[in-house]
């Protein structure tokens, strides 16, 4: 044992010189900030004895002396800490490399390395590369990558890559990466990049990206943009400052919008000159206009009609059951349509779902059960005045009772008159 160990001192590492000085050369220029700042940055970078086999029990109670050597196989007991390792590292509570591996990473607590890696870390509670690192790390509770990270962070708590990351980010809580980001991100919790990403966010609770997203957010709650936005955004509030792409939830808030909104309540801030689909849609290029009508079956029916460009959507309460003469009865549901000017007129086409409540109200009854209507109508549009103007048109409808197919309902045409007001 004794000759072994004595051979594994002075028995240098069969590595490349010109491998090495690439390896410094990337270490060297990780460790400036900028060429302004390099003469006060910059620091040389040591180096120290080659060894094939490192055994430690603590550092320095090891095989290396210093902080600085290059080591192939590194097994450590407790702590190890070497400065180089090209091939494996292993350690049964954790290992710290003070510049670069290249290699494997094993460790059952923590596997740090302080500048760059490439390779593969996995630890039982954290991983951590300084600057940069290329490959897959894994552990239980924590991966870092100080600068940017390239490959696979997986983990049951939190990634984190301080700048770039590109690759796949899986964590039971969060991802989380510093500037831009170019992948996959899936986690628990939420998922945020401060700059542009590129890929797929995919969540239970939030996605946030400070600036572009090309790509798709999926959310349980919310998914906000903070720039430009091309993709699709699927969660229960969808946010972007400037949408090109597809918001889909019960609200969805843009500041600009030349792509598709699909919710209960869009809201563009400025232009709108997409596709708002959906009973509420606001936008500051649209109107509101109030509408009260009546009808062969449900006798009167109000509401408010959003309009933005040639679309145009109503959501709506109506009164009385005319088929059925129940008197006692509430029908909520909306229209979405199109408008075509025709010079003094408008002709207006629109294809509608109402729930029709009958008595008695919010409650099931086997003798009155409820039904759903569905409408296609014709509409013309008489201005009478700047705020007022007269409505009459035809169309089709079918209802039928809830928990029966459409085909067992009754069809009949539908006759409508009414007003619309500012």
């Amino acid at each position: 044992m004794a000759l072994f160990l004595i051979l594994a001192v002075n028995f240098p590492v069969f590595a490349q010189d010109e491998s090495e000085e690439t390896v410094q050369e990337t270490v060297q220029e990780n460790t400036e900030e900028s060429a302004e700042e390099s003469a006060e940055e910059e620091e040389e970078i040591k180096t120290g004895d080659k060894y094939v086999l490192n055994l430690s029990l603590y550092y320095p109670v090891s095989i290396n002396k210093t902080k600085y050597d290059r080591v192939n196989l590194n097994l450590g007991l407790i702590y190890s800490r070497v400065g180089y390792v090209y091939g494996l590292d292993l350690s049964l509570i954790g290992s710290a490399i003070t510049y670069y591996m290249e290699g494997v990473q094993l460790c059952g607590l923590a596997a740090v390395i302080g500048n760059s890696g490439k390779g593969i870390q996995l630890a039982g509670l954290m991983t951590v590369s300084g600057e940069s690192f290329t490959g897959g790390q894994g552990s239980l509770l924590m991966n870092i990558a100080g600068d940017s990270v390239a490959g696979l962070q997986a983990t049951g708590l939190l990634n984190i890559a301080g700048d770039e990351g590109s690759g796949i980010q899986l964590a039971g809580l969060a991802n989380i990466m510093g500037d831009r980001g170019r992948g996959l991100q899936l986690s628990g919790g939420f998922n945020i990049v401060g700059d542009g990403f590129q890929g797929i966010q995919a969540v239970g609770i939030f996605n946030i990206v400070g600036d572009s997203l090309s790509g798709a957010q999926a959310a349980g709650l919310f998914n906000i943009t903070g720039g430009e936005f091309e993709g699709c955004q699927l969660g229960t509030c969808n946010i972007a400052a400037h949408s090109a792409g597809a918001q889909i939830g019960l609200v969805n808030i843009a500041g600009t919008s030349k792509g598709t909104q699909i919710g209960l309540v869009n809201y563009t801030k400025e232009e709108n000159t997409g596709l708002p689909f959906g009973p509420v849609n606001l936008a500051e290029n649209g109107r509101v206009r109030g509408i009260l009508w009546g009808a062969n079956r449900v006798a009167l029916t109000g509401g408010a009609k959003f309009i933005i460009g040639r679309m145009y959507s109503i959501a709506s309460l109506g009164f009385f059951n005319l088929d059925d003469n129940i008197n006692s009865s509430v029908s909520y549901g909306f229209h979405y349509g199109m408008w075509f000017p025709l010079k003094r007129l408008h002709l207006n086409a629109d294809l509608g779902y109402r729930y029709r409540d009958n008595a008695p109200l919010f409650q099931k009854s086997a003798e009155k059960p409820d039904q759903h209507i569905l409408e296609a109508r014709l509409s013309l549009e008489i201005s009478l005045s700047e705020k007022l103007s007269l409505i009459v048109g035809t169309g089709i409808s079918r209802a039928f009772d809830t928990g029966k197919n459409v085909d067992t309902g009754k069809t009949l045409p539908v006759l409508t008159a009414g007003i619309e007001f500012f």
